[in-house]
């Protein structure tokens, strides 16, 4: 065990199981087989490197902490309750000898398997969860979810299959184990499929803060969209502009999640967390450092607390500096697991400016804008 931890275990052990109980830690060695290929920006060895890290740092031997692989596969039902039949075939046929949904997204062989597995495993950690097996559970993944829609409509999957992320609402509401999710998704691009699956839909409530969609894939999240029909309102988009430091970013989460939480009042969170909203990621334009990880994790999950006796799924998902993504997921992991004492570090030189005027004033702007809409459908912003 991580010297740094072992002087932690008495204090922590107390506190964690006694409020919070045991935290899951998803191991699914199968997803260790994904491949991309070479030189694609999603890299498997962040899966392989994050569990080192952990192991390293002690996180896998705090006795509150158990690690499950579990062997269980989401269904083709599960798959159809937020998909069109036409993907799950066109997958599975693509997986048998591999090929590529698009230019972004190959499909190597068994990847339809592999789907299954890590659907499967949020599934397995969200019914768990809900009976109070465990207090949260946390899954990296071997690729994405939150870019696939309902079918495949010939524009980029964004390294993307099955839409996990709605595939665990969908199932633990079928089943009873739900009526009312909160998603918080915090990568840095715009969670396009989520947003489409459940844009009229009132139980569910799917919030985002990425980088604005004028300048990055995949180009929707305004603050406009906010739902249809009986789900107008419980979409909320927080695009924010190219370099966007920390403070500006935890101002814009701390003024609108929280309110919302305690408005909505969820039954359980599904927090997605992604690293490509680092300064260093080459494929977007933050100003994030590795300080904002710890505060955005904590900020989270204190909310679930207050809320939600702290039900939370925590999915760590995109991120392609592979350093950076790794030790950022490594201290999302700690902060989830009730470790302070952390180990916070960049893994390139910070950014030598603090964030532009202009961008805290385009924050500014945003966030007096959104609170406007949003105070048509929410009484906290009134």
């Amino acid at each position: 065990m991580g010297e740094n931890l072992k002087s932690l275990v008495g204090v922590y052990y107390g506190l964690v199981a006694e409020l919070n109980g045991k935290v899951a830690l998803l191991h699914q060695r199968k997803l260790l087989e994904h491949d991309f290929g070479p030189g694609h920006p999603f890299r498997r060895e962040r899966f392989l490197l994050y569990f080192n890290l952990l192991e390293e740092m002690g996180i896998l031997d705090l006795p509150w902490v158990s690690v499950i692989d579990p062997q269980f596969k989401a269904t083709e039902e599960d798959i159809l309750a937020v998909h069109d039949r036409s993907l799950l075939e066109l997958i599975r046929a693509l997986s048998e000898k591999g090929g590529r949904l698009d230019a972004d997204t190959p499909v190597p062989p068994g990847t339809f398997e592999r789907a299954l597995i890590q659907a499967g495993g949020i599934i397995y950690a969200g019914r768990k969860v809900m009976l109070g097996e465990f207090a949260r559970a946390i899954q990296c993944v071997a690729f994405g979810g939150h870019h696939a829609t309902r079918a495949h409509y010939g524009f980029s999957f964004g390294f993307c299959y099955f839409n996990d992320d709605s595939i665990v609402i969908r199932h633990l509401q079928r089943h009873g184990y739900v009526k009312r999710a909160f998603i918080l998704d915090c990568d840095g691009h715009h969670g396009n499929g989520i947003q489409e699956i459940f844009y009229e839909d009132p139980s569910v409530l799917y919030m985002s803060l990425h980088q604005d969609p004028l300048t990055l894939y995949p180009g929707t999240g305004r603050i406009t969209e906010v739902g249809a029909g009986e789900g107008e309102g419980y979409t909320v988009n927080v695009p924010l502009p190219p370099g966007v430091g920390n403070q500006s970013y935890l101002r814009a989460l701390k003024e609108i999640f929280p309110p919302l939480m305690r408005e909505f009042k969820p039954d359980l969170l599904l927090f997605i967390v992604g690293a490509d909203n680092y300064f260093a990621d080459p494929l977007t334009r933050y100003g994030l450092t590795m300080e904002v990880y710890p505060e955005l994790t904590r900020t989270v999950l204190d909310c679930a607390s207050e809320v939600c006796a702290g039900k939370a799924l925590i999915r760590l998902g995109g991120g392609y500096h592979v350093k950076a993504a790794v030790h950022a997921f490594y201290l999302v992991t700690a902060c989830a697991v009730g470790v302070e004492n952390l180990e916070i570090k960049d893994m390139a030189p910070p950014p030598t400016k603090s964030e532009e005027p202009y961008v805290t004033r385009q924050v500014d702007q945003t966030l007096k804008e959104l609170k406007r809409i949003l105070s048509k459908y929410w009484r906290c912003f009134r």
